[in-house]
């Protein structure tokens, strides 16, 4: 019995210890999703909260997707981010948080951690799909504090 106690204790600090380095928001600022774009075939995605704002460029398709997410509409034939919300929620994987990290040659890049129980696991996601999949399960959506600009 006490070794039973053990193994799952030292499994819960483990987690907690991948939670909280993972899901640390030192250095990030959180936005929401304030306004999308239309460009033609490009949209942009604007994020912002009350000192910060963040936008991105993605393909029309994908702001569509994003705008649906938001306003709760499904529609007749689900889109991808639907699907996978189905599976996360179907299999009782939890999305904790969206971090939009970092640019590089001109493309921004994304992390999605998700939860399961004590596991906990991290992975990479475009900005535009993360944000997608973040608007329907109220994930929380964090940018690099060097990626935003300071409007106050």
């Amino acid at each position: 019995m006490v070794i039973v106690a053990s193994i799952l204790l030292y499994a819960y600090l483990k987690s907690q210890y991948f939670l909280m380095k993972t899901i640390s928001s030192k250095g990030y600022v959180e936005m929401k999703v304030s306004e999308i774009i239309l460009v033609g075939e490009e949209a942009v995605i604007k994020l912002k909260n009350r000192c910060f704002e963040f936008s991105f460029y993605t393909s029309s398709h994908q702001a569509q997707s994003i705008d649906l997410g938001i306003s709760h509409q499904i529609p007749f034939r689900p889109t991808t981010h639907d699907i996978t919300k189905s599976i996360l929620d179907r299999y009782g994987i939890k999305p904790i948080i969206v971090k939009i990290t970092k640019m590089e040659e001109d493309t921004y890049f994304a992390e999605l951690t998700l939860q399961k129980g004590f596991s906990y696991m991290t992975i990479d996601i475009r900005p535009s799909d993360a944000v997608a999949l973040a608007v329907r399960t109220k994930t929380p959506i964090y940018v690099n504090e060097s990626l935003a600009t300071r409007i106050c």
